[in-house]
Order: structure tokens, then sequence, then C-alpha cells
């Protein structure tokens, strides 16, 4: 469980004249919940689509950890995918299932029942709370039981009681399926509950990984470790 399932290393995009990413490096472990640190428009996103395959025109190398020899199955929720809003919950995940070539039945059921939206699968997507699209996005993801799940700010917009119900949810997955796991998000504290170690994205850079131990052992949080390192705080 030590090896590692995603390498980006010395990733560069610029979009025109602007830098977006300069040299950015993470390195991701199996079984890992990786928390993606940094300000709005730090360039999270922009990293993220680039080890999804989404932006092919960078500098850099990303490599993918193969398992039993086949590629890693990597899912993604960063503005996608597409709802019908004048459709149900269940009709949804059946085109996605006809869009990813797979079986529907046991496995869309089974989906929903993970992300707690069995009993409203015959509901309009167009009368889903924030919260229940959101977990809706996520069960369109996970249909392929992808081996890397990638969430770009997904407690955005959501209350406490669905920020509490995702974080459940990405535990679960985690311990029980043992899907490794990347979440950007600004918000610190959230991510402390949940990630076993981070990336802190500055000025294009990832300037410091650390592990949550790390954090403990000094007694700081991790927004105190964040404004440390993008301060100038200490060496890295």
């Amino acid at each position: 469980m030590n090896r590692y399932m995603i390498k980006a290393e010395h990733i560069k995009k610029k979009y025109g004249k602007n830098t977006i990413l300069q040299d950015a490096s993470i390195h991701v472990k199996q079984g890992e919940i990786y928390g993606l640190i940094g300000k709005n428009g730090s360039g999270k996103t922009t990293l993220l689509r680039i080890i999804t395959g989404l932006i092919q025109d960078f500098e850099g190398k990303v490599s993918v950890a193969k398992i039993d020899n086949q590629e890693s199955k990597i899912s993604a929720v960063i503005n996608t995918p597409s709802l019908f809003l004048n459709m149900t919950a269940l009709e949804n995940m059946k085109e996605q299932a006809i869009l990813l070539g797979l079986q529907s039945g046991k496995k869309i059921e089974q989906t929903l029942k993970i992300v707690g939206l069995e009993k409203n699968e015959n509901k309009l997507v167009g009368k889903f709370s924030l919260g229940m699209t959101q977990r809706l996005k996520l069960a369109m993801t996970l249909l392929e039981s992808p081996d890397i799940l990638i969430l770009d700010e997904p407690v955005n917009g959501l209350d406490p009681d669905g920020i509490a119900d995702l974080r459940k949810l990405l535990l679960h997955l985690n311990r029980t399926n043992g899907t490794t796991i990347i979440v950007s998000s600004h918000i610190l504290s959230e991510l402390e509950q949940i990630a076993t170690c981070f990336g802190i994205l500055h000025n294009g850079e990832i300037v410091k990984e650390l592990y949550i131990q790390e954090a403990l052992q000094n007694g700081k949080s991790i927004e105190a470790l964040y404004m440390q390192y993008t301060k100038g705080g200490l060496q890295h």
C-alpha cells in the first residue's frame, strides 16, 4: 500500500501569457486521501484536469500506476458529469452507464444506495437540493468502480449536513473499497478531518507535501502550516 498511484512531476501550464502552473509536482500513494489545498485561482482545477487527461497541452509528466497489469480506473467530478434536469436520478444513471458502455441494473441500484439516493431514484433531478445533486454526480463517477477518485471543490455550496454526508461517504469509499482519493478545497478545516496527506499549491508550485501526522506532532493545524509555507515561514 506504499506505492504511488499518481505521480505528476514538474507540471507547467500557461494560458496565453498567464502562467497557471510553473513547476507543480504531486505524489499520491495507494489508499490515501490526498488533500490538494490552495486559494481560489491557484491552479488546483487546472492541475486536476491535467492529471485526469482533460488537458493534454502541458509540460511535465503524469504517470498512473497499474493494478493487476491493467490501467487504473480514474473517475472525476470536475465540472462534470452533466445532469439532465428533466430526468430522474435513475434515468441519469442509466444514461451514464450507456455512455460508459456498462450494463445497468444492480450496479446502478447499489451505487445509488451507497450515496444515499435510493429513495429518490425516481425524483426529477431538477427538484434535487444541491447536496443531492452532488451525491448524484458522485454516483455517476462510481459506476466504473474507480481505483482513483478525483473531486474538485466538492463541498462548495453545501450546507453543514451536506458536507458531513459527503465526508462520511468519502471515508466509506476509502476504508471499505480502498479507493485512492484526491480532493481539492480551500476549506482546510474540512479536509483536515478526512485527508491523510496534503499538497500545498502556491504560486504555481506545490511548495510542500506533508502527512497529517506531521501536523499533529507539531501541534499545528493544517491552516497554520499552510500559512507558514505560503508566507515563507520555513525553507522547503
